[in-house]
């Protein structure tokens, strides 16, 4: 098995002058895993995977629009992300693939799944971003909801929430570092793309979707991620009891005991996830 731990960045063209920024890690050979990063997160920190590195998976990382090297595009929607990277999935030439979304990566994910139905297999969600397009799960979202908010004013507020007071030390972290680029702007399109009309609905979305939410999520309200899962046609929902909202070692475990197993089903030719709607409670330790 050939493993290269540094990952290879590189950047492609699309839409005319805009460019997308992706890395790739692992087995070049090995079966092809779309990540699709948080709020405040970098491309660059492979380190997350680890595991999935030694699996043998192809990880491809995605740069949103306005995070490190992408350049801050301003997006009609969510499912725009789909056509977005299908451009990547051709020049890569990946016949079939799986996508990891973490927390707000989740509507991303969708978006590619309902753009690319033949290609996308499993979808992998770990305290995944609701559908905020829903009123009904807005009615649980203990956050404002700016619909109409600019980007100008989410940028502003994406610096003071989340980048104040921080540390000369934190300031160097790859995943604040490449957040804050072009202002914040890809932080602030997140906080506007997820709570209006995505451009699909998840009930479109048919892929298999293996979804895992703490109960003690403090950021993401468990019933928001609960009422998320019905609204998906073929879901897996898996209740951890214990946990915060996201920690490199709640990552690791979901990549251990929720993808490794399925992708060594799911990765092999003319495999398929197994289909239905469940619900599944798991004890893990807290972290």
């Amino acid at each position: 098995m050939t493993v290269s731990g540094q990952p290879t960045r590189s950047v492609i063209g699309y839409g005319g002058s805009n460019l997308l920024s992706y890395a790739e890690y692992g087995c070049r050979n090995g079966y092809p895993v779309l990540v699709q990063h948080g709020m405040i997160a970098s491309i660059r920190d492979y380190h997350l995977f680890d595991h999935l590195i030694e699996e043998g998976v192809h990880l491809i990382s995605v740069a949103r629009p306005g995070y490190g090297e992408s350049s801050p595009y301003a997006m009609s929607n969510m499912a725009e992300w789909g056509d977005i990277v299908s451009v990547l999935v051709d020049k890569l030439h990946l016949p079939h693939f799986d996508v990891l979304g973490i927390s707000s990566g989740a509507p991303y994910s969708y978006a590619i799944g309902y753009r690319l139905p033949d290609k996308v297999r499993t979808i992998f969600i770990l305290s995944g971003t609701p559908a905020l397009y829903d009123d009904g799960i807005v009615a649980f979202w203990p956050y404002p909801i700016e619909r109409n908010a600019a980007i100008g004013e989410l940028q502003m507020l994406a610096k003071d929430l989340f980048f104040s007071g921080l540390s000369e030390e934190d300031l160097l972290r790859n995943d604040i570092r490449d957040s804050m680029m072009n202002n914040c702007f890809g932080i602030a399109q997140d906080l506007r793309l997820r709570c209006v009309d995505w451009g699909f609905c998840l009930a479109d979305v048919r892929q298999h979707v293996y979804m895992q939410h703490s109960r003690a999520d403090s950021q993401v309200p468990f019933i928001t991620a609960e009422m998320t899962s019905k609204m998906l046609p073929d879901c897996r929902f898996e209740i951890r009891e214990h946990g915060e909202h996201f920690s490199s070692e709640i990552l690791d475990d979901f990549i251990e005991t929720a993808m490794i197993p399925l992708l060594q089903i799911v990765g092999q030719p003319g495999a398929h996830a197994p289909h239905g709607v469940e619900a599944r409670q798991v004890t893990t330790s807290a972290h």
